[in-house]
This record gives C-alpha cells, structure tokens and sequence, in this order.
C-alpha cells in the first residue's frame, strides 16, 4: 500500500465515483478503477459497493479513508515541516473567518506581516461556525476565528477578546435621545439577528438576555452575518446587536448609530480555535502569535 494509492482511493470517496475521481486526478478511467481493485486486493477487502449506479462507501472502507487522510496530511505535514526547517519561516496560513473578524482583525495581522517583512501569505475564507469546524477537521484551513463558545473534545480554543455588544438602531429612532436605554425599552422594538449555529453565539446571548428582562423578543428576521444586518437597520428595518469592535468600521461604511445598552449579559467573545494534536508550520505559529497580539492591543484600548 502506498500514498498515491491512498490518495486515488480517498479522491475517489470524496467525488463519489470512479468517472469524477479522474478528472481530479487527470487520468482515465480504467487505470483508476484497477488501482482501487489492486487496493482491495492487497487488503483482501471491499471498499466499495455498487448500487442502482451509485457507489457506496463500505464500513471498512470508510475506516481505510478515515485513516488515509489522516496518513496523507501527516505526510504532508513531514514534507512541510522538513522544508521549513531549511528554508525559515514563509508559507500560505489557511485561515476561516467569520465575517466580523475578517473585517476587524484580518486587516491588522496584514499590517503586521508587512511591517515584519514576513514571507506569509493568507488564504482567508469566511464561513459560518459549523463551516469553519468542518473545514479545520477536513485540514482545508489551519486555524479559524469565530464568535462561538462550544469546545468540541478534538478542537483547541484561545479566547481572545471579550467584547460587549452594542445596539444597532435607525438614526432616526427614539431610543437615540436616551441617556440610559435599558433592555426593557426594547419589549416591542423589531430584531433583526444572526442565525445560530452549534454553540453559543451573539444571538444566544441576546435571546437569554431578553428572556432574563421577563420578555421574547419580536424576531423579524434570522440572517448570517452582520454587515447586511447593520445595512437594514439603517434603512429602518429593526434594530440589532454588534460587537463594539464594529464602532471602528462606522464612519468609513456608513453604519447605523451604535450605542451601549444598560445589561451585563450582553458581551461578546472573539475565539481562536484549532485542531489539538496536529503539527502546525511554522507560519502557523507565527500568526497565530500576531493574532494574541492583536488581542492584547485591542484589549488595552477598552
């Protein structure tokens, strides 16, 4: 068994046909198919079954997968660590990104890679929680940077910053004139939230807040991310709650008013997370040193 073998085989599973499968791996059909036939061969097993055209992973073959792709990024781990090790610290970080972070942190680790002339580049794809855990466990992205509380055993997790959440209203709306806005004066306002996912996240803390004031509140609509919310809520739409961290990007985008609400429950953690026991590069690291230290800076300033 070797990795080219391995890495057909996995192909395979992952494009869910033999046809697919070769067109990944720019090679015909037949040599594919009598690879994987050697593979069970040599194992003395089936690893896949066909049925009405369709072909289906075997319990045994999912195993095989399983294992070959942590064997194949192990493998790919050794050639990078090898190759760092002669050549210093460069490489691409794979980082996932929720769009806040994107916004408000990705920008100052740029500004730290130019002024430390560092030979990174990073490969920034936001998502949701759920998207950025699958795709860390996946080995698509290195580490991630989410609003999300939940600590799956495999996955490791830095809390960075705690934030507190503002409240998102209309320019024109009442509450403006206000010295004090309590959570109660928001009984029959109209919420526009974000959608939650595994875990805890802003809206989480928005509802229990809500429900700790002895009210439900009157949600108008469930959205991902928070910039389109901000948009609607200047146009009127309802109101919202953002990490305060959003006051920087105000004036230069046009955000609606955010101010401060008179509740202890409603904060806000910016996490690191990553895969425990997996070798990370050095460049890696690196970022993910910039990245504590981002935090840090943004914390003295609160």
């Amino acid at each position: 068994m070797n990795l080219h073998r391995l890495h057909c085989f996995v192909t395979v599973v992952e494009e869910g046909s033999v046809s697919k499968a070769a067109k990944v791996l720019k090679m015909s059909q037949p040599p594919l198919s009598m690879l994987i036939r050697k593979l069970e061969e040599e194992l003395n097993v089936t690893l896949f079954e066909r049925y009405k055209k369709r072909l289906l992973v075997t319990e045994t073959g999912q195993l095989l997968y399983e294992r070959a792709k942590e064997l194949l990024s192990s493998s790919e781990n050794i050639v990078k660590e090898i190759t760092e090790h002669s050549e210093g610290v460069k490489g691409i970080v794979r980082i996932g990104t929720s769009t806040s972070a994107n916004i408000t942190i990705i920008p100052s680790v740029i500004e730290e890679i130019n002024k430390q002339s560092l030979n990174i580049t990073l490969d920034v794809r936001e998502g949701k929680y759920t998207d950025i855990l699958r795709e860390l466990r996946n080995n698509e992205i290195d580490i991630g940077l989410v609003r999300n509380t939940y600590q799956p055993e495999d996955i490791e997790i830095i809390k960075l910053l705690k934030e507190p959440l503002l409240l998102a209203l209309p320019p024109d709306h009442h509450l403006l004139q206000k010295s004090t806005i309590e959570l109660n004066d928001l009984r029959n306002e109209k919420f526009l939230m974000q959608r939650t996912t595994q875990g805890q996240n802003i809206s989480d803390f928005i509802l229990e807040a809500c429900h700790m004031s002895d009210f439900t509140p009157n949600i108008v609509y469930w959205g991902t991310t928070s910039l389109p919310i901000l948009l609607m809520v200047r146009k009127g739409v309802g109101i919202s709650f953002v990490p305060q961290s959003f006051l920087q990007l105000q004036e230069e985008m046009k955000l609606p008013p955010m101010v401060k609400v008179s509740s202890s429950y409603l904060y806000s953690y910016q996490s690191l997370i990553m895969l425990k026991d997996r070798y990370r590069t050095s460049a890696s690291n690196r970022i993910i040193e910039i990245i504590k230290k981002i935090a840090v800076e943004a914390s003295d300033l609160r």
